[in-house]
């Protein structure tokens, strides 16, 4: 099994391995919006889905893996398959995975503020809304946290930093690296933008906080 990353945005940010590993690929699993970019790519990246077996998740990511370990495929993933992604847990499955890296949500957004992504001190990745509390106690013990958004979107994440009286600085990006790419310095930004969002935040000092 091969594990591709193909940076925030594919059009942009997929790398020379990263077009051999997909273009000599005979079974692709990925989502349908990264093939659909990927495949705009025939002409400039020399890339022809249309003689491979193509497979979207559905359902358990664990289960599509396994289905399809013995099938040889190269998975495609958004950013960096090692950031919070499925290459680590590919990784923990299987024996045999290569891992192509590629650009972290992460490392673009820092990039577009000028910060290092070493001064981040936690990570969370939002798969359901009990997460949110996890953001909650790194902030409160004086972590700068980098979240990443999806199921659960930043609205909720705001409300919840603005219940429990955190005082937070954030440096935010919504659909980084595309045309519509969005920045925000202000937690009250964040309201509006949608999960496709990563953000760093660092607590103005710490204090002592739980949901519970």
């Amino acid at each position: 099994m091969q594990v591709v990353g193909v940076g925030p945005n594919p059009t942009r940010f997929l790398t020379i391995e990263a077009i051999e590993r997909i273009a000599r690929a005979d079974l692709l699993i990925s989502s349908e919006s990264i093939l659909r970019e990927i495949d705009g790519l025939r002409v400039e990246a020399e890339i022809d889905l249309s003689d491979k077996e193509v497979v979207t998740w559905n359902g358990s990511v664990r289960e599509t893996l396994t289905e399809y370990a013995d099938s040889d495929p190269v998975v495609v993933a958004r950013g960096d398959p090692t950031y919070m992604g499925v290459g680590r847990l590919a990784s923990l499955l299987f024996d045999d995975v290569e891992i192509v890296p590629g650009v972290s949500s992460l490392q673009a957004l820092t990039a577009r503020f000028g910060r290092g992504f070493h001064e981040v001190e936690a990570h969370v990745n939002l798969h359901s809304e009990e997460d949110v509390e996890k953001v909650v106690e790194s902030l409160g013990a004086g972590r700068t946290t980098a979240v990443l958004f999806g199921k659960v979107r930043p609205a909720k994440v705001v409300e919840t930093i603005e219940s429990v009286g955190l005082n937070v600085k954030v440096i935010a990006g919504e659909r980084l690296w595309y045309p519509d790419e969005r920045l925000a310095t202000e937690l009250h930004s964040l309201r509006n933008f949608s999960e496709f969002t990563v953000a760093i935040f660092e607590p103005d000092h710490v204090i002592e906080t739980s949901l519970r």
